[in-house]
């Protein structure tokens, strides 16, 4: 019997011993928690027309947050929903060229930064962009302001 107390106590002992070394203190826990937080918001989303080339850019002015690595660019036929992700552009952009369209229409368009754990911010409020349905030859890509959707 006591044999059987003095192997329940080492092992008791041993077991104190290996959670002492489990403290919440430990910086290289693989429980660490990880950083959920989104950015903030890109603001001031607006649209201009390049009249030189006859087409419209996106701008916004950065996200405040310092671990942004990108923006997303949604658009929507309606302005009641996010819609459908059309373009990803790196931190350092903050402007974009929409793309050509073969319909007039008025198209709608958010922004939301998205930070380098993963974790996308709200989006910007929505802004209707009245788009003329392109005829003729589209432009050199490099001209105007140097980003995305040429053909």
């Amino acid at each position: 019997m006591f044999r059987r107390h003095l192997i329940a106590a080492m092992m008791l002992g041993a077991l104190s011993i290996s959670l002492t070394g489990c403290s919440s203190e430990s910086t290289t826990s693989p429980t660490s928690p990880i950083d959920l937080s989104p950015p903030q918001a890109p603001t001031n989303l607006h649209a201009v027309t390049d009249n030189a080339i006859h087409r419209d850019w996106l701008m916004w002015d950065a996200s405040g947050s310092a671990s942004v690595t990108g923006y997303e660019i949604y658009s929507s036929p309606t302005n009641t929903n996010s819609g459908t992700l059309i373009a990803v552009v790196d931190a350092s952009n903050t402007d974009y060229l929409l793309p050509l369209t073969n319909l007039s229409s008025t198209e709608f368009y958010r922004v939301r930064a998205v930070g380098s754990n993963n974790v996308p911010s709200a989006f910007t409020s929505a802004i209707g962009v009245d788009r003329t349905a392109f005829e003729g030859t589209p432009s050199v890509p490099g001209q105007g302001k140097g980003s995305e959707g040429d053909f």
